[in-house]
């Protein structure tokens, strides 16, 4: 059942609203697709305005100057199990930077958004940006929970804020147990928090880190090392997109 929504708030003001049913996915589709205003959704936010728009296409968050919010809700199979690699589509304008938490069934994966000072027109927006899950998910008849939360994205090049979350897309894979085993990507970071460096313990190569501000600002590059010296940076959360060679992942640092 279709909710149209469309609701603000003031900065500082915070707004709860809650739709019960799960979204069905179809299993026999290659890539079943759930757009968000189709969805019976949650959503909070603390700062800026969020609404449907295009019809319906989309949720919009637009402020003069920063937007925090989540939204989220569930999916079930409309028949048997299927694994799927899930991927939101998001946008924001060229100037705009931040950060977005992407979680699944209480598993979170942080994705930088930074500026793009190259753009023509730092107000337009860009071409959707897919973040994808780095792990693959088992959709059943038990509901799945989707979130998104958008963490202090903030004007930076641009005029103003606006970030927009137009639907999450499953694609049905087929793997094994073995594929999974091989396939999978085990990744920790080690202390966090941390005062001085941190290490990585990976089952795969390393091939670079790269270390960004919660504002989505990249600080350090890294190539595959013992020790990850930051005992030059600030106290505060930072976020590490490590690169290995089946692909990457994203962790949430502590500097003390």
């Amino acid at each position: 059942m279709k909710k149209q929504l469309l609701f603000t708030a003031v900065l500082l003001f915070a707004s709860l609203l809650t739709f019960g049913q799960a979204y069905v996915l179809d299993a026999t589709t290659a890539a079943p697709r759930a757009r968000v205003a189709d969805t019976n959704f949650t959503e909070s936010f603390t700062s800026g305005t969020i609404g449907t728009a295009g019809s319906g296409a989309h949720v919009n968050w637009s402020d003069a100057t920063v937007v925090n919010g989540t939204i989220s809700f569930d999916v079930v199979s409309s028949g048997a199990d299927f694994n799927a690699s899930i991927a939101l589509h998001v946008r924001k304008r060229f100037g705009n930077s931040g950060s977005v938490d992407f979680t699944v069934d209480g598993t979170t994966e942080t994705f930088p958004l930074a500026s793009d000072a190259t753009a023509t027109n730092l107000d337009a927006y860009e071409i959707f940006n897919p973040l994808t899950f780095s792990q693959n998910v088992t959709i059943s008849s038990v509901p799945t929970t989707i979130t998104l939360d958008v963490n202090n994205v903030i004007t930076d090049l641009a005029s103003d804020v606006s970030f927009r979350y137009y639907n999450v897309t499953f694609t049905n894979v087929a793997l094994s147990v073995d594929d999974f085993e091989t396939q999978d990507t085990s990744v920790k970071v080690y202390p966090n928090p941390t005062k001085n460096s941190f290490r990585i313990d990976s089952n795969k190569t390393i091939e670079s880190v790269e270390l960004y501000n919660i504002t989505g600002q990249l600080l350090k590059t890294f190539s595959e090392e013992a020790n990850y010296d930051i005992s030059d940076l600030a106290t505060g959360i930072y976020i590490a997109n490590i690169k290995t060679q089946l692909g990457s992942k994203t962790l949430r640092i502590v500097k003390e």
